[in-house]
């Protein structure tokens, strides 16, 4: 009996200290991570805003082979909207709150049974002429999910910084075959087209 009674001290004394520490956490959580992309912010900002280009740089579809997803009614700007299903990593919809061209964008997250986060995403030109592209994720954590929303940064971050490098390959790389595809065009004679042989 003295044992468990030891015991039962121990776990108290454990669980009192956890309780104590998680209330000296943040109620809230933000994530956010930049890149500089060689684009446009009005051609980046109409990517991110179409749901149906994000499994060609979203990391999240790179990391698990089994997540599917589905395009809303609507998938670009305001009211866009797309769902996805996933064996690791769960399920869950966003939508797009608000969208101003070339300038920002808002979203709202519901990840199924984990509750609500909303995404943000900001274009800002910079001297040079290149977009500084910032894509962050806030919410609030209730009590006892303080210390995950304290894990949040360590645990997005990561993602967000590798999703924002395949977002810059995909619009540089685009950006790069329309000047091309214009150049080629600007190229070609108006007479060529009239040739007969």
């Amino acid at each position: 009996m003295k044992i468990v009674k030891t015991l039962l001290i121990i776990v108290a004394v454990i669980a009192g200290a956890f309780i104590i520490w998680n209330a000296t956490l943040p109620a809230n959580f933000e994530v956010k991570r930049s890149v500089n992309m060689n684009v446009a912010p009005e051609a980046i900002s109409h990517t991110v805003s179409d749901f149906s280009t994000w499994p060609h740089w979203s990391v999240w579809f790179q990391l698990d082979s089994t997540m599917t997803y589905e395009l809303g009614d609507t998938h670009q700007g305001v009211g866009g909207s797309y769902s996805w299903t996933s064996e690791a990593m769960g399920g869950g919809n966003m939508s797009i709150l608000e969208y101003t061209e070339g300038q920002s964008m808002k979203t709202e997250i519901h990840f199924d049974g984990q509750g609500v986060s909303n995404g943000s995403w900001d274009f800002e030109i910079q001297n040079n002429g290149a977009t500084k592209v910032t894509w962050g994720l806030s919410g609030e954590m209730g009590f006892f999910g303080r210390f995950i929303g304290a894990q949040m940064d360590k645990w997005v971050g990561p993602d967000f910084e590798a999703g924002l490098q395949n977002l810059k390959s995909y619009v540089e790389s685009a950006a790069v075959a329309a000047e091309a595809a214009t150049e080629s065009e600007a190229n070609i004679a108006p007479s060529d087209s009239l040739l007969i042989d």
